[in-house]
Parts: structure tokens; sequence; C-alpha cells
């Protein structure tokens, strides 16, 4: 009769992650692999920073940096990725509103994405933005 060796459970656990390590690590990288695919097929929501285009009256310039502008966007998560190295713009006019000030409101509908993105604005952050404008020199 052949004698059977058994072999203790640390040997076991041990060798659950060392005998075909190749194999295993490859299985993991395929997992990874598919998870990152079906995510970015899935619909998601995302703060993205708006760029500004600013076109002031000939008359003014800005006194102050414009303010950050966010939107929340929804789309499929590739098209959010591709939102994080090219922003989405807001092309906006800043007439004087009297007082050197401008008063711009933006909606969902001023802001541009880029070609190839397929999603919509849900919320802008902040919705109304005051500029100070001085007499251009």
């Amino acid at each position: 009769m052949i004698a059977i060796q058994r072999r203790t459970i640390p040997l076991r656990v041990r060798a659950a992650f060392t005998e075909r390590l190749p194999a295993k690590i490859a299985a993991l990288l395929l997992a990874l692999l598919l998870w990152l695919v079906v995510t970015l097929q899935d619909q998601a929501e995302q703060w993205v920073d708006v760029r500004l285009d600013l076109t002031v009256d000939s008359g003014f310039a800005l006194a102050d940096a414009p303010p950050k502008v966010r939107a929340l966007v929804a789309g499929r998560g590739r098209d959010l990725l591709e939102l994080a190295s090219s922003h989405p713009v807001a092309h906006m006019e800043a007439a004087d509103a009297g007082g050197s000030v401008a008063v711009i409101a933006l909606a969902s509908g001023d802001i541009e994405f880029p070609a190839g993105v397929d999603a919509r604005v849900r919320d802008i952050r902040p919705r109304v933005l005051r500029l100070k404008l001085k007499a251009a020199p």
C-alpha cells in the first residue's frame, strides 16, 4: 500500500499563494482589464472643471480673474475620462451692467463638450457670475 502524504494547513495556504504564480497573476490582470472595460461603459456622474472663454466689451477689461466654474456631467465613463484632459468650454460675453460689474447667468446649454464626447450637464456651480470690470487702458 502506498502512503499518501497529507499536507498541513500552513503548507496548503502557502501553496495556494505560491504554486502556479504566473497563471494567477495573468488571471488577476485579465479580471482587472475586464472590470475596467465594463466600468468605462457604465453611466456615471462627475464634477469637471469648465474653461471660461470670456469676451469683454472693447472699453473694459477684467479687474480680477474669473471664478472657477464646475459642472456636474453625466455620461459614459470613457467620455468622463476624456473630459479630464480636454475640459468643456463655456463661451460667454461680459457686458457692463452698470457700476463696472458684469453679471452672467450660466445655463447647461452654454457649455460645449469636445468632439466625440456624448455627455450632458446636470448642474453648474456657480450659476451666476459677477465679474468686476475696469476701464481698458
